[in-house]
Formats: structure tokens, C-alpha cells, sequence
């Protein structure tokens, strides 16, 4: 497991080029925020593939990274940017040397912030101007400027981040909050859930659970199993810390080899054996860095 976050005074491995630190959110904001991050590399350029992943809020005190869209074009990324989530892995281009400050965002805090369906806005990075207020964006690059000069640490970053959550999260519906909780709760039940549970238990007709599904995560229920088994799988292999009973399980859950290695292709950019190589995608794979959608895969080591 990485080290607690600290200030810009850690050095970088020199077998690693990426260094990615993790601290868990305020207890209060658990439902909005999977995990802060600090991560910073010496080097000058880095191309690499980004796991399907939650929505993140970027806040870059040295360098840049860019997500390629579509069409293969790069946008512009601002000091402080907002990456949508990701429903596969995505090419990601670094310009360093990078010292970068921010949060991974639950589906409740993407919607907070954003209030933007997920199935119609997602692989992309937005600039902050899209989604957050002036004052809000101002105050953060301040910070950001401060910590790059050494007159605050990560925290008060991530303090401010907090107190944006904070201010946001009545805005959305109750009964929303809820079927997200509900989601999560049995996406969390198991290494490859019942689709079945899934709608025994929504308290909702499936059309309405099938449109919230995708705008809270994507995609429709079936398919998102698909997904966060992916993603499980990746982090299986990619940590040997994690229990063999558990990794029989997700291999058994396959149908072969090729669709487990398909499948990790699809969302993590790589082969199960590329997954374990120091770089940012495998560091994203850590289980703590996924909140309640990897707490299935936490348990074992608590």
C-alpha cells in the first residue's frame, strides 16, 4: 500500500517514475469522495492509458495531462480541471514534470458538482468554469500556487475541496441519494453481483432503475457489472497483497482466459500482466482509491 500523503518535500522512487499518494476524505463526505491524491513524476513526458475511472477534480500545481477525445484531438486542460468519468481506459498524455492535487469523485459527488448524466457526458476532461464558480476556481489556484511555493501543504487543498462538496451536497434529490446508496451497497456484495438482487431490491420499477443507473453510472445495471468486475479483476492482479480464494473467484467468473483478458484490455488499457508496472494506471488500482465500489476487496486487509 502507498504512503499517507505528505508535502512536496517527498522525493520520487527512482525505479518508479510516477508517485501516487492517497488520504481517505472526511468521514462526513465519504459519500462524495472516493480518495485525495497527490501525484507527481520527474518526468518530462508520460503516455499512458487510464482505467475506466471515477470523475476527478484536478487541481495542477506543476505540469499538465491531457486525455485524448475521440477524435484523437487533445483539449486544453486549465490549473484547475475536472475529468468526467470514464467508462473505459483512456489515453492519457503527461506533460512534466507534474506535481498534481485533487479528489476522485463518488457518482453522488460528480452529480453534486456537475449535476450532468453520466451517460451524456463522460470521457472527457471539462475546465472548471463548466461546473464551479468563479470565486471557487480563483481560491483554488491561489492555493495552488501557494502549496507550489511552499507555504501550505496538500491538506489545506484538500480542505477547500471539502468545503465545495459541503455547500453542494443537499442538491440532490433524496430518493436519488438513495438508489445510489442502494447501487453501491450491492455493487459491493459481491466480486460479481446478481443482476436479479439488483432489481429485487431497487424499490423502483427497472425502467427507473435502468435511467438512473445511467445517469449516476453510465451505464445500465448488466453493464456495469461488467465494468466494476474489470476493474476488481485488474485490482486482483495488479496487487499481490490480495487473497488467492478471492482471485479464483474473479478468474471463475469468467468464462476463459481470453474474456478475463479482454475485458481487463477494455477498462484498464493493459494485459493482465502489464498491470503491475509503476505507473499511474496501476497505482489507480489500489482498492482504497475506489471508495464503497472496492470495499469488498478492502475487507480482507482491515
Amino acid at each position: 500500500m502507498k504512503r499517507p500523503v505528505q508535502d512536496d518535500n517527498l522525493s520520487i522512487s527512482t525505479f518508479v517514475p510516477v508517485d501516487f499518494d492517497l488520504q481517505a476524505p472526511p468521514p462526513d463526505l465519504a459519500d462524495y469522495i472516493n480518495t485525495f491524491f497527490v501525484i507527481r513524476t520527474d518526468e518530462e513526458t508520460l503516455d499512458e492509458m487510464m482505467p475506466a475511472y471515477s470523475a476527478q477534480l484536478l487541481v495542477y500545481i506543476r505540469g499538465r495531462s491531457h486525455i485524448a477525445a475521440g477524435s484523437g484531438e487533445i483539449g486544453q486542460v486549465q490549473q484547475v480541471t475536472f475529468t468526467a468519468p470514464l467508462m473505459q481506459a483512456m489515453p492519457v498524455k503527461v506533460s512534466g514534470p507534474l506535481l498534481l492535487v485533487g479528489a476522485s469523485l463518488t457518482p453522488l459527488g460528480w452529480q453534486c458538482l456537475a449535476n450532468a448524466p453520466v451517460d451524456q457526458l463522460n470521457n472527457c476532461m471539462l475546465p472548471a468554469r463548466d461546473i464551479m464558480d468563479a470565486d471557487t476556481i480563483a481560491r483554488l489556484e491561489n492555493l495552488a500556487d501557494e502549496y507550489g511555493a511552499g507555504k501550505i501543504g496538500c491538506d489545506t487543498i484538500f480542505e477547500a475541496i471539502s468545503e465545495t462538496l459541503r455547500a453542494r451536497r443537499g442538491a440532490i434529490r433524496s430518493d436519488h441519494v438513495q438508489f445510489v446508496h442502494r447501487t453501491m451497497e450491492w455493487l459491493s456484495s459481491g466480486l460479481s453481483p446478481s443482476i436479479d438482487h439488483f432489481y429485487r431490491d431497487a424499490a423502483m420499477s427497472p425502467r427507473t432503475a435502468q435511467r438512473l443507473s445511467k445517469r449516476f453510472f453510465g451505464v445500465s445495471p448488466t453493464r456495469l457489472i461488467k465494468r466494476y468486475r474489470a476493474i476488481r479483476a485488474a485490482m486482483l492482479l495488479a496487487n499481490p497483497a490480495l487473497p488467492q480464494p478471492m482471485r479464483d473467484e474473479i478468474r471463475n467468473s469468467y468464462f476463459d482466459q481470453a474474456h478475463l483478458i479482454r475485458d481487463i484490455r477494455r477498462y484498464t488499457g493493459r494485459t493482465p500482466t502489464g498491470l503491475n508496472d509503476g505507473s499511474i494506471a496501476h497505482e489507480s488500482l489500489y482498492p482504497e482509491a475506489h471508495g464503497e465500489g472496492a470495499k469488498i476487496l478492502r475487507k480482507p486487509l482491515e
